[in-house]
């Protein structure tokens, strides 16, 4: 079965059996999200053209356009929620049949919008993306050719979007996937470069004491926060702990969550400035409640009248944790500290006015 024919078995209910997992599973989530295969309707948004991520990315895209040159193809860069920021195009016949289809600057093309397509399954699955003719969910871009592959920045790991190169499907050669990984390679070294002198040292500090422990690792700093897998799931927020680091100090140890400890390690010997390093560790004080039992069951009673406080200022400030500290009188990290120590939350309460 070829793939236009796969393609109308599984509009038609069938579950073509020879269409590949990762395909098949991006038809399915656009079907799920609803999406109307016999309608192009690319949503249009306004788009920053003059972004970090294109101002790096770009000039690489076009050092490589050479190799495009009389072969009909555009190339693009994408945002995370799969918004086309930048295009290039070989030529203006091939620049106006993708503007009648909505691929231009500003046009959205994340998978729960228009289904199946290079750089929204490129982001979806996190991974490079080849969808050649009818791959694509919406008939329209069945004379199409995508091969898209996502950008993550090396110091924060964070994905900044997408590179996009688009051809018509009878012109789709393997070049095009080599093409797309040489472009990822190229951003990535251009990321690196052009990232300052201290984000390369916290990187550093950071793939030395991975390389050293199999203990979770954290790295942090008044811009960012880098975290190994085994640290993911500890739900660290970066405005949050940095405040924290800060105040104990390099050499210091701080709770991080409930039953869960940290020892400081500067990047710079006697200072965070720089950033620092934590490594994470159970707390062996730390014990879990019993069911229905109370978190605070074990405080003295000034510390039952220190949370209750707290707790009371916390929510007469909406849950906003700065504007709740300053009217304590203490710092952000000291009430960190405390909102763990007595197991608060600091979700704004009913009725309560967020400061403005």
């Amino acid at each position: 079965m070829d793939r236009r024919h796969a393609w109308e078995a599984f509009q038609s209910g069938d579950d073509p059996g020879d269409v590949e997992s990762g395909l098949l599973d991006s038809w399915r989530r656009s079907r799920w999200s609803g999406v109307d295969p016999a309608h192009t309707d690319i949503p249009q948004v306004t788009v920053d053209a003059d972004t970090p991520f294109v101002r790096v990315a770009a000039p690489v895209m076009l050092s490589l356009a050479d190799q495009f040159a009389g072969a009909s193809s555009c190339l693009a860069l994408a945002d995370p929620r799969g918004t086309v920021v930048w295009r290039w195009v070989s030529d203006r016949g091939i620049a106006g049949e993708l503007d009648d289809v909505g691929v231009v600057r500003g046009g959205m093309f994340a998978e729960e919008a228009i289904g199946t397509n290079g750089i929204g399954t490129a982001l979806e699955s996190g991974g490079a993306a080849v969808v050649l003719g009818a791959d694509h969910w919406v008939e329209a871009f069945h004379r199409w050719a995508c091969v898209a592959a996502p950008v993550v920045h090396p110091v924060t790991r964070k994905v900044l979007g997408a590179v996009n190169i688009t051809c018509r499907a009878a012109d789709a050669s393997r070049f095009l996937t080599l093409a797309a990984s040489a472009m990822v390679q190229g951003v990535s070294d251009a990321l690196k470069s052009d990232a300052g002198a201290s984000e390369r040292r916290l990187l550093e500090a950071f793939l030395t004491a991975r390389s050293r422990t199999t203990a979770p690792v954290v790295a942090v700093d008044g811009a960012m926060l880098l975290a190994t897998d085994s640290a993911g799931g500890v739900g660290l927020d970066h405005a949050e702990l940095w405040p924290v680091v800060v105040e104990a100090g390099p050499g210091g140890e701080i709770d991080v969550a409930d039953g869960l400890r940290a020892q400081i390690w500067p990047v710079t010997a006697g200072t965070t400035a720089d950033g620092v390093v934590l490594t994470l560790r159970p707390d062996p004080a730390a014990v879990a409640p019993a069911g229905g039992r109370d978190p605070r069951a074990g405080l003295g009673p000034l510390e039952h009248a220190e949370a209750e406080v707290v707790a009371g200022v916390l929510a007469e400030c909406g849950g906003n944790k700065a504007a709740a500290a300053a009217r304590l009188g203490i710092s952000r990290g000291t009430l960190y500290a405390k909102i763990r120590r007595y197991h608060l939350t600091a979700a704004p309460t009913r009725g309560a006015h967020r400061p403005v």
